[in-house]
């Protein structure tokens, strides 16, 4: 009879232990599409801040002024975004990198679990 509840016993923490690898895979791959998701919106910010410079380049040679202000407008701007697009990204990751961690602790703590269980 104790045969069949340590194996019952090394079943579930089998099953735990693949939850707890599944759960970190899935982790790790939302932490990638985010980190995908901001890298893509950085260079969206980019190209569009670009295309906002040719437009005030255009505006000055049929006589605007104020261009020179305008760009460094934009590039504070531009860089104020990337800086705050990297800080997010950081802390995003950090989060990622803590839980991931923290579930990967509990898994070697099943690993344990299981190990200690005999084989009679």
């Amino acid at each position: 009879m104790e045969k069949k509840t340590n194996d019952q016993e090394r079943a579930k923490y089998d099953r735990l232990i693949l939850e707890n690898e599944q759960l970190i895979d899935e982790l790790n791959n939302e932490n990638r599409k985010i980190a995908e998701s901001i890298h893509s919106l950085e260079e969206d910010l980019h190209r569009g801040f670009r295309k906002l410079n040719n437009l005030d380049n255009q505006n000055s040679r049929f006589g605007g002024s104020n261009t020179s202000w305008l760009h460094r407008n934009n590039e504070e701007q531009e860089r104020a975004f990337r800086q705050l697009l990297r800080e997010s990204n950081e802390r995003i990751a950090a989060a990622y990198k803590k839980e991931t961690k923290k579930i990967d602790e509990e898994r070697e703590l099943l690993y344990k679990k299981r190990s200690d269980i005999s084989w009679d």
